[in-house]
């Protein structure tokens, strides 16, 4: 056999080297796909993860709002009752309902971990919001700090989502109060909520529609130039031990992104801190008195279908003081017992949707086959968009819970009362 030539062989080596690259091209694409692959399953474990905790969230919420339902009923029952109550003994009732709308609003934020959800705006009256912040600093701070509330009741509305201004209040109020005590608390401190009684307008706004603003005032310890320029940075804190420094950028967000307002600040070091809030003005604002429902009540049968013997017997108590008579069930099988024997005289159902033994939507489909008109009010602890049957979508009315008894009684009413539209 002949010995390759000389140019046979560089050919030869010239293939190799060539493979050899091809090769190395090929490894490192390899290692590339390992690390994508690698990536995605990462990401595809948090996603279940995520799932888990959507999951999670969801039959937690359900549970505690369950709860907040049955505290949020006996409350209303005694503010029904309030001509025995002294006005102390009212104001302790109306923030306990108050404090029931907050955890509801939390469990809502937990529920939107997963999710891209938003809370919806409406038009709020600043002076309720900051009453009820106002109230809890005058408990639970130093009595040399004075609070002053500056706005009055019924005048400035702005739309927003109340539990959100809520928060901004607190946040700004809790750094006042650290800002106060870092100083050195002296007679004359205060805490100090007011508005600019002129509605801000013109181009260098985004929306048309005006704004109030909003000063938020302390006697604190003040910011230097340095601090202010990194107030509303993201994790940026002074405060040692106290917190995590989300607090002002939460504000931030919440203000500008989430409302579409304007918030800035002015400090002076060892004098306090203001800060300018605009928010935009509410719109075709109602006068409270004449948006008030007036209780009508009445004597139809009214058959409320719920696990949860604290808002059943809550429910029983408050409609039959409005006049209606209540049958109860706890589960979905008794309730359909119960409306098999009753259906001639229920005039509504008031049903919940996870219960045991039978599920509500599996209730609602057979109570369709034996009354196709019947009128039923949904009452759960989710949102209604966990629930996409058709069967649900059909209910008369949905009521997310916890809700104040006299949502309930307006909602029956309406659904009762409701002809359909004339010919």
């Amino acid at each position: 056999m002949a010995k390759p030539t000389y140019e046979e062989l560089e050919n030869k080596i010239r293939i190799l080297e060539q493979k050899a690259n091809h090769a190395g091209l090929l490894e490192k694409e390899l290692k590339s796909l390992e690390n994508r692959f690698s990536t995605v399953e990462k990401q595809l474990r948090q996603r279940q993860r995520m799932d888990s905790l959507g999951t999670l969230a969801q039959g937690v919420a359900h549970d505690f709002n369950n709860t907040l339902s049955g505290i949020m009923a006996y409350l209303n029952i005694l503010s029904l009752t309030d001509d025995n109550f002294s006005p102390s003994q009212k104001t302790y009732i109306r923030n306990i309902v108050n404090s029931v709308k907050r955890g509801a609003a939390t469990v809502k934020q937990f529920q939107n971990l997963s999710s891209l959800a938003v809370s919806p705006k409406e038009n709020i009256d600043i002076c309720s919001v900051a009453e009820e912040v106002f109230f809890l600093l005058e408990k639970t701070t130093d009595k040399l700090i004075e609070k002053k509330l500056d706005i009055e009741k019924g005048r400035v509305f702005v739309c927003a989502d109340i539990n959100e201004i809520h928060q901004v209040f607190m946040n700004l109020a809790t750094n006042a109060v650290h800002a106060i005590e870092e100083k050195g608390l002296k007679k004359g401190d205060y805490i100090r909520l007011s508005v600019n009684p002129e509605t801000r307008t013109g181009s260098e706004y985004l929306l048309e529609t005006g704004y109030h603003e909003l000063l938020f005032e302390d006697t604190g310890s003040g910011m230097s130039e340095e601090v202010l320029e990194k107030a509303f940075d993201p994790l940026f804190t002074t405060k040692t031990g106290k917190g995590q420094g989300l607090g002002l950028a939460m504000v931030k967000d919440i203000i500008t992104k989430r409302h579409e307002g304007r918030i800035k600040v002015d400090s002076t070091p060892g004098r306090g801190t203001v800060f300018h809030i605009l928010l935009p003005k509410a719109n075709n604002v109602r006068n409270p008195e004449e948006s008030r429902h007036t209780i009508q009540g009445g004597n139809e049968t009214i058959l409320v279908v719920d696990d949860d013997i604290s808002v059943r017997e809550s429910m029983k108590r408050a409609l039959e003081d409005f006049g209606y008579r209540v049958i109860l069930a706890g589960d979905g099988e008794e309730g359909l017992d119960l409306f098999k024997e009753n259906f001639n005289t229920v005039n509504i159902v008031l049903l919940d949707m996870i219960m045991p033994k039978m599920p509500g939507k599996e209730l609602f489909r057979q109570m369709l086959t034996i009354d196709p008109d019947v009128k039923v009010i949904i009452s759960s602890g989710h949102d209604e968009n966990h629930f996409e049957d058709p069967v649900i979508k059909s209910a008369k009315k949905y009521l997310k819970k916890p809700f104040e008894i006299t949502v309930l009684e307006k909602t029956i009413r309406q659904v009762l009362d409701y002809k359909g539209c004339p010919a």
